[in-house]
Protein backbone atom coordinates (compact mmCIF):
# COMPACT_ATOMS: atom_id res chain seq x y z
CA UNK A 1 0.00 0.00 0.00
CA UNK A 2 3.35 2.63 0.83
CA UNK A 3 4.74 1.24 -2.78
CA UNK A 4 1.49 2.22 -4.10
CA UNK A 5 0.93 5.27 -2.33
CA UNK A 6 4.31 6.54 -3.58
CA UNK A 7 3.56 5.29 -7.20
CA UNK A 8 0.64 7.48 -7.53
CA UNK A 9 2.33 10.60 -6.50
CA UNK A 10 5.49 10.27 -8.76
CA UNK A 11 2.27 9.46 -11.56
CA UNK A 12 0.40 12.68 -10.75
CA UNK A 13 3.84 14.67 -10.98
CA UNK A 14 5.47 12.60 -14.02
CA UNK A 15 5.17 15.25 -16.35
CA UNK A 16 6.60 18.16 -14.11
CA UNK A 17 9.17 16.04 -12.69
CA UNK A 18 10.33 14.32 -16.16
CA UNK A 19 10.68 18.44 -17.39
CA UNK A 20 11.73 19.91 -14.05
CA UNK A 21 15.28 20.48 -13.02
CA UNK A 22 15.56 20.12 -9.11
CA UNK A 23 17.29 23.34 -7.66
CA UNK A 24 16.62 22.73 -4.03
CA UNK A 25 15.10 20.44 -1.68
CA UNK A 26 13.10 20.89 2.10
CA UNK A 27 12.69 17.83 4.42
CA UNK A 28 9.75 18.73 6.75
CA UNK A 29 9.07 16.48 9.90
CA UNK A 30 12.55 15.34 10.80
CA UNK A 31 14.00 15.56 13.76
CA UNK A 32 15.86 12.48 14.54
CA UNK A 33 19.03 13.71 12.35
CA UNK A 34 19.84 16.43 9.78
CA UNK A 35 17.56 16.92 6.97
CA UNK A 36 20.95 16.41 4.58
CA UNK A 37 21.39 13.43 6.36
CA UNK A 38 18.22 11.69 6.51
CA UNK A 39 17.31 12.98 2.80
CA UNK A 40 20.98 12.33 1.15
CA UNK A 41 19.18 10.68 -1.70
CA UNK A 42 16.96 13.76 -2.53
CA UNK A 43 19.63 15.96 -2.01
CA UNK A 44 21.63 14.14 -4.39
CA UNK A 45 19.35 14.91 -7.47
CA UNK A 46 19.53 18.75 -7.16
CA UNK A 47 20.68 20.13 -10.37
CA UNK A 48 19.09 16.97 -11.91
CA UNK A 49 15.85 16.20 -13.90
CA UNK A 50 15.14 12.81 -12.62
CA UNK A 51 12.50 10.51 -14.09
CA UNK A 52 9.83 9.06 -12.58
CA UNK A 53 11.84 6.03 -11.23
CA UNK A 54 14.91 8.18 -10.13
CA UNK A 55 12.44 10.02 -8.06
CA UNK A 56 10.71 6.95 -6.22
CA UNK A 57 13.86 5.11 -5.55
CA UNK A 58 15.19 8.45 -3.69
CA UNK A 59 11.90 8.68 -1.86
CA UNK A 60 12.20 4.57 -0.70
CA UNK A 61 15.56 5.29 0.36
CA UNK A 62 14.65 8.37 2.85
CA UNK A 63 12.52 5.41 4.35
CA UNK A 64 14.85 2.87 4.16
CA UNK A 65 17.21 5.32 6.41
CA UNK A 66 14.90 5.39 9.28
CA UNK A 67 13.80 1.76 8.72
CA UNK A 68 17.75 0.84 8.84
CA UNK A 69 18.05 2.81 12.31
CA UNK A 70 14.95 1.24 13.98
CA UNK A 71 12.43 4.32 12.94
CA UNK A 72 10.18 1.40 12.04
CA UNK A 73 7.10 4.07 11.88
CA UNK A 74 8.45 6.50 9.75
CA UNK A 75 7.08 7.58 6.18
CA UNK A 76 6.91 10.10 3.29
CA UNK A 77 3.94 11.55 3.53
CA UNK A 78 3.48 13.83 0.85
CA UNK A 79 6.07 15.82 -1.32
CA UNK A 80 5.40 18.69 -4.17
CA UNK A 81 8.00 19.77 -6.83
CA UNK A 82 7.07 23.16 -8.16
CA UNK A 83 7.75 24.83 -11.29
CA UNK A 84 10.79 26.78 -10.00
CA UNK A 85 12.42 23.43 -9.00
CA UNK A 86 11.92 23.44 -5.16
CA UNK A 87 10.86 19.88 -4.11
CA UNK A 88 9.17 19.88 -0.87
CA UNK A 89 8.83 16.49 1.28
CA UNK A 90 6.83 15.70 4.08
CA UNK A 91 8.07 13.38 6.79
CA UNK A 92 5.82 11.82 9.40
CA UNK A 93 8.55 10.12 11.53
CA UNK A 94 5.65 8.39 13.67
CA UNK A 95 6.17 10.69 17.24
CA UNK A 96 4.80 8.94 20.49
CA UNK A 97 1.83 11.31 21.37
CA UNK A 98 0.59 9.10 24.39
CA UNK A 99 2.03 6.51 26.55
CA UNK A 100 -1.09 4.06 28.09
CA UNK A 101 -0.64 1.69 30.60
CA UNK A 102 -2.72 -1.25 31.40
CA UNK A 103 -3.24 -4.52 33.48
CA UNK A 104 -1.85 -2.82 36.71
CA UNK A 105 -3.44 -3.00 39.44
CA UNK A 106 -1.18 -2.31 42.52
CA UNK A 107 2.02 -0.82 40.75
CA UNK A 108 1.14 2.88 40.04
CA UNK A 109 0.74 4.32 36.57
CA UNK A 110 3.03 6.89 37.08
CA UNK A 111 5.37 4.60 37.91
CA UNK A 112 4.97 2.57 34.98
CA UNK A 113 5.84 5.18 32.69
CA UNK A 114 8.88 6.45 34.06
CA UNK A 115 10.20 3.10 34.61
CA UNK A 116 10.01 2.51 30.73
CA UNK A 117 11.97 6.12 30.11
CA UNK A 118 9.95 7.16 27.58
CA UNK A 119 8.42 10.28 27.09
CA UNK A 120 5.50 11.68 24.61
CA UNK A 121 6.67 13.64 21.47
CA UNK A 122 9.84 10.91 21.48
CA UNK A 123 10.23 9.55 17.58
CA UNK A 124 8.97 5.72 18.01
CA UNK A 125 12.08 3.55 17.45
CA UNK A 126 11.70 -0.37 17.57
CA UNK A 127 15.28 -1.20 18.58
CA UNK A 128 15.35 1.09 21.32
CA UNK A 129 11.49 -0.28 22.66
CA UNK A 130 13.16 -3.73 21.89
CA UNK A 131 15.97 -3.03 24.85
CA UNK A 132 13.28 -1.48 26.83
CA UNK A 133 10.89 -4.60 26.75
CA UNK A 134 14.12 -6.64 27.95
CA UNK A 135 14.52 -3.95 30.87
CA UNK A 136 11.44 -4.04 31.89
CA UNK A 137 11.07 -7.94 32.06
CA UNK A 138 13.86 -8.17 34.48
CA UNK A 139 11.32 -6.22 37.34
CA UNK A 140 10.31 -8.89 39.79
CA UNK A 141 6.83 -7.62 40.42
CA UNK A 142 5.90 -7.78 36.31
CA UNK A 143 5.04 -11.52 35.50
CA UNK A 144 4.64 -10.37 31.86
CA UNK A 145 5.09 -7.01 30.39
CA UNK A 146 4.30 -6.56 26.25
CA UNK A 147 5.19 -3.28 24.51
CA UNK A 148 3.79 -2.09 21.17
CA UNK A 149 2.19 0.66 19.46
CA UNK A 150 -1.32 1.49 18.08
CA UNK A 151 -2.49 4.45 15.55
CA UNK A 152 -2.96 7.83 17.24
CA UNK A 153 -5.12 10.38 16.63
CA UNK A 154 -2.81 12.60 14.31
CA UNK A 155 -1.38 11.29 10.96
CA UNK A 156 2.25 10.91 11.78
CA UNK A 157 1.80 10.07 15.51
CA UNK A 158 1.07 7.01 17.88
CA UNK A 159 0.42 5.74 20.98
CA UNK A 160 2.67 3.37 23.24
CA UNK A 161 0.55 1.03 24.93
CA UNK A 162 2.33 -0.88 27.65
CA UNK A 163 0.30 -3.86 28.89
CA UNK A 164 1.31 -5.47 31.99
CA UNK A 165 0.61 -8.74 34.22
CA UNK A 166 1.94 -8.18 37.95
CA UNK A 167 3.50 -10.60 40.01
CA UNK A 168 3.16 -10.92 43.88
CA UNK A 169 5.94 -8.79 44.91
CA UNK A 170 5.96 -9.85 48.86
CA UNK A 171 8.25 -12.86 49.58
CA UNK A 172 8.91 -14.66 52.59
CA UNK A 173 11.16 -17.81 53.22
CA UNK A 174 12.33 -19.12 56.97
CA UNK A 175 14.35 -22.40 57.92
CA UNK A 176 14.77 -22.31 61.68
CA UNK A 177 15.37 -24.35 64.99
CA UNK A 178 15.95 -23.84 68.10
CA UNK A 179 17.34 -25.32 70.96
CA UNK A 180 17.68 -24.70 74.53
CA UNK A 181 21.84 -24.43 74.52
CA UNK A 182 22.62 -22.60 71.25
CA UNK A 183 18.76 -20.74 70.89
CA UNK A 184 17.28 -19.77 67.39
CA UNK A 185 19.27 -20.98 64.56
CA UNK A 186 17.99 -20.62 61.06
CA UNK A 187 17.71 -18.05 58.33
CA UNK A 188 14.72 -15.70 57.79
CA UNK A 189 14.38 -13.20 54.86
CA UNK A 190 11.41 -10.72 54.03
CA UNK A 191 11.46 -8.97 50.18
CA UNK A 192 9.15 -6.90 49.13
CA UNK A 193 9.80 -5.70 45.52
CA UNK A 194 7.41 -3.31 44.94
CA UNK A 195 7.36 -0.64 48.13
CA UNK A 196 3.85 0.93 47.92
CA UNK A 197 3.08 0.12 43.83
CA UNK A 198 6.94 2.28 43.32
CA UNK A 199 8.56 -0.12 41.89
CA UNK A 200 10.85 -0.16 45.09
CA UNK A 201 12.99 -3.53 46.29
CA UNK A 202 13.36 -3.54 50.19
CA UNK A 203 14.98 -6.95 52.18
CA UNK A 204 15.53 -7.47 55.53
CA UNK A 205 17.57 -10.61 56.22
CA UNK A 206 18.11 -12.42 59.22
CA UNK A 207 20.47 -15.50 59.74
CA UNK A 208 22.00 -17.54 62.71
CA UNK A 209 23.87 -20.73 61.74
CA UNK A 210 25.98 -23.39 63.54
CA UNK A 211 29.47 -24.59 62.56
CA UNK A 212 31.78 -27.15 64.04
CA UNK A 213 34.60 -26.03 65.43
CA UNK A 214 37.85 -27.90 64.05
CA UNK A 215 39.05 -28.31 67.35
CA UNK A 216 37.16 -30.08 69.30
CA UNK A 217 34.63 -31.23 66.25
CA UNK A 218 31.78 -29.87 68.72
CA UNK A 219 28.86 -28.01 66.46
CA UNK A 220 28.40 -24.33 67.99
CA UNK A 221 26.28 -21.58 66.89
CA UNK A 222 27.41 -18.01 65.17
CA UNK A 223 26.49 -14.60 66.29
CA UNK A 224 23.35 -13.57 64.65
CA UNK A 225 23.78 -11.33 61.16
CA UNK A 226 21.53 -8.66 59.99
CA UNK A 227 20.93 -6.88 57.36
CA UNK A 228 18.54 -4.05 55.52
CA UNK A 229 18.55 -3.37 51.97
CA UNK A 230 16.06 -0.84 49.81
CA UNK A 231 16.87 0.21 46.17
CA UNK A 232 14.95 2.51 43.91
CA UNK A 233 15.44 2.43 40.06
CA UNK A 234 14.41 5.36 38.44
CA UNK A 235 13.67 6.96 41.11
CA UNK A 236 15.48 10.03 40.81
CA UNK A 237 15.41 12.87 37.99
CA UNK A 238 15.98 11.20 34.41
CA UNK A 239 17.20 7.41 34.76
CA UNK A 240 19.24 7.68 38.02
CA UNK A 241 19.18 4.21 40.60
CA UNK A 242 19.96 4.52 44.35
CA UNK A 243 20.49 1.48 46.27
CA UNK A 244 21.38 1.73 50.23
CA UNK A 245 22.53 -1.87 52.62
CA UNK A 246 22.89 -1.83 56.43
CA UNK A 247 24.16 -4.86 57.43
CA UNK A 248 26.28 -6.87 60.31
CA UNK A 249 26.53 -10.00 59.36
CA UNK A 250 28.76 -13.01 58.20
CA UNK A 251 28.95 -14.34 54.66
CA UNK A 252 25.55 -15.44 53.96
CA UNK A 253 25.74 -18.95 52.30
CA UNK A 254 22.32 -19.54 50.83
CA UNK A 255 22.80 -23.45 50.83
CA UNK A 256 21.14 -25.62 53.35
CA UNK A 257 23.81 -27.55 55.44
CA UNK A 258 26.40 -26.27 58.14
CA UNK A 259 29.78 -28.31 57.62
CA UNK A 260 31.50 -25.46 56.78
CA UNK A 261 34.98 -25.80 58.25
CA UNK A 262 36.57 -22.48 56.56
CA UNK A 263 38.06 -19.57 58.18
CA UNK A 264 35.75 -17.00 56.31
CA UNK A 265 32.49 -18.77 57.92
CA UNK A 266 33.88 -16.84 60.62
CA UNK A 267 34.18 -13.46 59.06
CA UNK A 268 32.24 -10.31 60.45
CA UNK A 269 31.42 -7.27 58.55
CA UNK A 270 29.83 -4.48 60.16
CA UNK A 271 28.85 -0.72 57.69
CA UNK A 272 27.34 0.49 55.13
CA UNK A 273 27.31 -0.16 51.30
CA UNK A 274 25.19 2.38 49.35
CA UNK A 275 25.42 3.29 45.33
CA UNK A 276 23.77 5.72 42.78
CA UNK A 277 23.27 4.19 39.29
CA UNK A 278 22.65 5.89 36.27
CA UNK A 279 20.86 3.77 33.18
CA UNK A 280 22.42 4.83 29.65
CA UNK A 281 20.75 3.53 26.48
CA UNK A 282 18.83 0.70 28.49
CA UNK A 283 21.89 -1.71 27.94
CA UNK A 284 24.47 0.39 30.36
CA UNK A 285 24.39 1.24 33.91
CA UNK A 286 27.06 2.80 35.48
CA UNK A 287 27.37 3.03 39.25
CA UNK A 288 29.13 5.23 41.84
CA UNK A 289 29.47 2.53 45.05
CA UNK A 290 30.99 3.55 48.24
CA UNK A 291 30.86 1.16 51.25
CA UNK A 292 32.30 1.77 54.85
CA UNK A 293 33.30 -1.41 56.63
CA UNK A 294 34.46 -2.87 60.26
CA UNK A 295 35.47 -6.44 59.78
CA UNK A 296 36.79 -9.19 62.33
CA UNK A 297 37.71 -12.83 62.63
CA UNK A 298 37.48 -12.30 66.43
CA UNK A 299 35.25 -16.04 66.33
CA UNK A 300 37.73 -17.59 64.54
CA UNK A 301 38.89 -20.75 66.60
CA UNK A 302 43.02 -20.44 66.10
CA UNK A 303 42.81 -24.03 64.47
CA UNK A 304 41.96 -22.11 61.40
CA UNK A 305 43.41 -18.53 62.18
CA UNK A 306 46.18 -17.83 64.65
CA UNK A 307 45.80 -14.76 67.00
CA UNK A 308 48.32 -12.39 65.01
CA UNK A 309 46.57 -13.36 62.21
CA UNK A 310 43.07 -11.87 63.75
CA UNK A 311 45.01 -9.34 64.82
CA UNK A 312 45.91 -8.16 61.19
CA UNK A 313 43.00 -8.36 59.63
CA UNK A 314 40.62 -6.68 62.34
CA UNK A 315 39.59 -3.00 61.51
CA UNK A 316 37.75 -0.81 59.33
CA UNK A 317 38.21 1.22 55.76
CA UNK A 318 36.20 3.00 53.84
CA UNK A 319 36.02 2.16 50.10
CA UNK A 320 35.09 4.26 46.75
CA UNK A 321 34.07 2.31 43.31
CA UNK A 322 33.21 2.45 39.94
CA UNK A 323 30.95 -0.29 38.26
CA UNK A 324 29.79 -1.07 34.83
CA UNK A 325 26.71 -3.20 33.73
CA UNK A 326 25.86 -4.15 30.86
CA UNK A 327 22.71 -6.39 30.33
CA UNK A 328 20.50 -7.65 27.53
CA UNK A 329 18.66 -10.35 29.70
CA UNK A 330 14.98 -10.45 29.33
CA UNK A 331 13.22 -12.02 32.59
CA UNK A 332 14.43 -13.57 35.95
CA UNK A 333 15.18 -16.61 33.95
CA UNK A 334 16.74 -15.83 31.01
CA UNK A 335 16.85 -17.91 28.05
CA UNK A 336 18.76 -15.24 25.72
CA UNK A 337 20.98 -12.65 26.13
CA UNK A 338 24.36 -11.25 27.57
CA UNK A 339 25.00 -10.20 31.17
CA UNK A 340 28.53 -8.32 32.16
CA UNK A 341 29.61 -6.27 35.13
CA UNK A 342 33.11 -5.11 35.88
CA UNK A 343 33.58 -3.44 39.27
CA UNK A 344 36.81 -1.24 40.41
CA UNK A 345 36.95 -0.68 44.27
CA UNK A 346 39.99 1.56 46.35
CA UNK A 347 39.91 1.81 49.91
CA UNK A 348 40.84 5.60 50.75
CA UNK A 349 40.93 5.76 54.08
CA UNK A 350 40.76 3.25 57.28
CA UNK A 351 42.99 0.74 58.48
CA UNK A 352 43.81 -0.74 55.40
CA UNK A 353 44.77 0.41 51.91
CA UNK A 354 43.85 -2.04 49.07
CA UNK A 355 42.62 -2.08 45.11
CA UNK A 356 40.25 -4.79 44.06
CA UNK A 357 38.72 -5.03 40.51
CA UNK A 358 36.50 -8.31 39.67
CA UNK A 359 34.70 -8.98 36.62
CA UNK A 360 31.94 -11.52 35.36
CA UNK A 361 29.95 -12.53 32.57
CA UNK A 362 26.98 -14.82 31.86
CA UNK A 363 25.99 -15.63 28.18
CA UNK A 364 22.86 -17.60 27.23
CA UNK A 365 22.20 -19.38 23.87
CA UNK A 366 18.75 -20.78 23.31
CA UNK A 367 18.37 -24.13 21.73
CA UNK A 368 15.88 -26.36 20.14
CA UNK A 369 12.87 -27.31 22.64
CA UNK A 370 13.60 -25.47 25.18
CA UNK A 371 17.10 -25.94 26.03
CA UNK A 372 19.47 -23.78 27.20
CA UNK A 373 23.13 -23.16 26.83
CA UNK A 374 24.43 -20.89 30.00
CA UNK A 375 27.87 -19.51 29.82
CA UNK A 376 29.83 -17.80 32.81
CA UNK A 377 32.95 -16.59 33.58
CA UNK A 378 34.46 -14.86 36.60
CA UNK A 379 38.06 -13.08 37.42
CA UNK A 380 39.13 -10.84 39.83
CA UNK A 381 42.42 -9.14 41.32
CA UNK A 382 43.82 -7.59 43.99
CA UNK A 383 46.48 -6.33 45.31
CA UNK A 384 49.30 -7.30 47.71
CA UNK A 385 48.27 -5.32 50.69
CA UNK A 386 44.37 -6.34 50.67
CA UNK A 387 43.17 -8.08 53.85
CA UNK A 388 41.56 -11.52 54.25
CA UNK A 389 38.14 -10.40 53.77
CA UNK A 390 38.92 -8.86 50.36
CA UNK A 391 40.63 -11.79 48.91
CA UNK A 392 38.50 -13.97 46.49
CA UNK A 393 37.28 -17.37 47.66
CA UNK A 394 36.35 -20.41 45.34
CA UNK A 395 34.58 -23.69 45.78
CA UNK A 396 31.00 -24.78 46.89
CA UNK A 397 27.96 -24.56 45.28
CA UNK A 398 28.31 -21.17 43.27
CA UNK A 399 32.22 -20.85 41.81
CA UNK A 400 33.74 -24.14 41.38
CA UNK A 401 31.97 -26.85 42.01
CA UNK A 402 33.21 -30.12 43.14
CA UNK A 403 34.81 -28.94 46.13
CA UNK A 404 34.66 -27.65 50.17
CA UNK A 405 32.83 -24.23 50.28
CA UNK A 406 35.25 -21.56 50.20
CA UNK A 407 37.79 -23.91 49.91
CA UNK A 408 40.77 -21.40 48.18
CA UNK A 409 41.68 -18.56 48.67
CA UNK A 410 43.82 -15.72 46.67
CA UNK A 411 44.60 -12.41 45.25
CA UNK A 412 43.66 -13.44 41.86
CA UNK A 413 41.06 -15.73 40.66
CA UNK A 414 39.61 -17.03 37.21
CA UNK A 415 36.78 -19.28 37.04
CA UNK A 416 34.78 -20.45 33.99
CA UNK A 417 31.43 -22.84 33.67
CA UNK A 418 29.00 -24.25 31.17
CA UNK A 419 25.97 -25.51 31.89
CA UNK A 420 23.36 -27.56 29.69
CA UNK A 421 19.81 -27.03 30.80
CA UNK A 422 16.52 -28.67 29.20
CA UNK A 423 13.15 -28.75 30.75
CA UNK A 424 11.74 -32.15 32.62
CA UNK A 425 8.41 -30.88 34.02
CA UNK A 426 6.39 -27.97 34.63
CA UNK A 427 9.03 -24.67 36.43
CA UNK A 428 11.55 -27.69 36.87
CA UNK A 429 15.17 -27.95 34.51
CA UNK A 430 17.45 -30.36 34.57
CA UNK A 431 21.17 -29.12 34.10
CA UNK A 432 24.76 -30.68 33.37
CA UNK A 433 27.58 -28.45 34.18
CA UNK A 434 31.55 -28.32 34.27
CA UNK A 435 33.32 -25.95 36.50
CA UNK A 436 36.80 -24.80 35.78
CA UNK A 437 38.87 -22.15 37.48
CA UNK A 438 41.93 -21.01 39.41
CA UNK A 439 42.70 -18.90 42.56
CA UNK A 440 46.44 -17.87 43.70
CA UNK A 441 48.10 -15.12 45.29
CA UNK A 442 50.21 -13.13 43.41
CA UNK A 443 53.93 -14.11 42.67
CA UNK A 444 53.14 -17.44 42.15
CA UNK A 445 54.53 -18.75 38.78
CA UNK A 446 52.01 -18.82 36.38
CA UNK A 447 53.11 -22.75 35.38
CA UNK A 448 53.23 -23.58 38.98
CA UNK A 449 48.92 -22.22 39.25
CA UNK A 450 46.74 -25.64 39.95
CA UNK A 451 43.87 -25.65 37.57
CA UNK A 452 41.13 -27.46 39.25
CA UNK A 453 37.88 -29.03 37.38
CA UNK A 454 34.62 -30.20 38.66
CA UNK A 455 31.85 -32.40 36.36
CA UNK A 456 28.12 -32.79 37.95
CA UNK A 457 24.52 -32.62 36.92
CA UNK A 458 21.26 -31.12 39.32
CA UNK A 459 17.91 -29.55 39.09
CA UNK A 460 16.16 -26.55 39.11
CA UNK A 461 13.51 -25.39 40.78
CA UNK A 462 11.06 -22.16 40.28
CA UNK A 463 9.69 -21.22 43.65
CA UNK A 464 8.37 -17.83 44.63
CA UNK A 465 11.51 -17.15 46.81
CA UNK A 466 13.69 -17.79 43.86
CA UNK A 467 15.63 -20.60 42.50
CA UNK A 468 16.26 -23.27 44.39
CA UNK A 469 19.22 -25.57 42.58
CA UNK A 470 20.01 -29.07 43.58
CA UNK A 471 23.88 -30.15 42.03
CA UNK A 472 25.40 -33.31 42.11
CA UNK A 473 29.37 -32.45 41.71
CA UNK A 474 32.46 -34.58 41.36
CA UNK A 475 35.99 -32.58 41.67
CA UNK A 476 38.20 -33.14 44.80
CA UNK A 477 35.80 -36.03 46.06
CA UNK A 478 31.70 -36.01 45.45
CA UNK A 479 29.85 -32.99 47.23
CA UNK A 480 26.30 -32.52 47.53
CA UNK A 481 24.74 -28.58 47.16
CA UNK A 482 21.19 -27.57 47.83
CA UNK A 483 21.25 -23.80 47.15
CA UNK A 484 18.77 -21.10 46.68
CA UNK A 485 19.74 -18.39 44.27
CA UNK A 486 17.19 -15.19 43.14
CA UNK A 487 18.29 -15.49 39.33
CA UNK A 488 20.18 -18.24 37.48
Amino acid sequence: MRVFGLLVLVLWLGCASAQTTIRSVQLAGVSVAAPEQVGASLYALIGTAPTDEQLRAALEAVEAWYRQRGYTLARVADYRLDESGALTVQVAEGVIEQIEVRGNTRTRTEVLRRLLGVRPGEVYNEERLQRVRQRIGRFPFLRDAKLGAEPGERVGATTLLLQVEEEQSLDFAVAAGYSSEQGFVGYAELIETNVGGLGHRARVQWQREQVRNPATGEYEALRPSYSLSYEAPRALPSAFNFGVELYDRAPFYPVFYADLDTVRRYERRRGVAAYIGFDWRELFELRLRFRADRVDYDDAPDALLTPTLRAANRGRFDALGVQVIYDTREGRFPRTGVYASVLAERALSGDFRFTRAVGEARYYIPLRREQTLALRGVAGVASEDAPLSELFWAGGYDLLRGYAQDEFRGNRLVVGSAEYLFPVLEAVQAAVFVDVGAVWSSGTELSDVPVRAGVGAGLRFASPIGLIRFDLAYGKRGFVYLSLAGVY
